[in-house]
């Protein structure tokens, strides 16, 4: 006896072979209490980023975080892209860039803890950040910040308040 696949057919007059359909779609969880407002600088964004990784993720690992921000800079939406050890966090620029694309952001901000209170970026940090830079501009978002919090006090760093960002866009053109 042949045995069927899920995705053939043997009725007559139907096609033999189907193909899968999907529909991508954005899921709304929990919401997190905070003013609306035009996002101008580094600063207003790392009490929301901090305020996420300590109500929704694990402070004592690295949080990869994208903050998505509409036309005029307003916040329409934030996600924890991805949670990881003590000292890292594999990020790959498609899981940064799809909630973006779903949630029709027109730019991202980056961040991510570390959870050592360290805030100096790792060569990681900056090879990872040009490579989500060079993928959004490829489909028209913008990033305009990465941040790297402290878990233990308000400290932070931010690689546009240090030029990285605009140098890695100069880099591109």
């Amino acid at each position: 006896m042949k045995q069927l696949s899920l995705f053939t057919s043997t009725t007559p007059g139907y096609p033999s072979k189907f193909i899968s359909s999907y529909r991508v779609t954005l899921v709304r969880d929990r919401p997190l209490p905070f003013e609306p407002c035009p996002i101008n600088s580094s600063q207003q964004v790392q009490p929301i980023i901090r305020k996420l990784i300590e109500t929704q993720g694990q402070s004592d690992r690295e949080q990869f975080v994208v903050l998505m921000l509409n036309a005029k800079n307003e916040i329409i939406g934030i996600n924890i892209v991805s949670t990881g050890t003590i000292s890292s966090a594999q990020v790959w620029p498609r899981e940064v860039i799809k909630p973006a694309i779903i949630a029709n952001a027109a730019a991202l901000i980056l961040a991510h803890n570390h959870p050592s209170g360290h805030i100096s970026p790792s060569p990681e940090d900056l090879a990872m950040t040009e490579l989500i830079v060079q993928a959004s501009k490829i489909i028209g978002i913008t990033v305009h910040e990465h941040l790297i919090i402290s878990m233990f006090d308000d400290r932070y760093y931010s690689f546009a308040d240090q030029g990285l960002i605009k140098r890695m866009y100069d880099k591109i053109n």
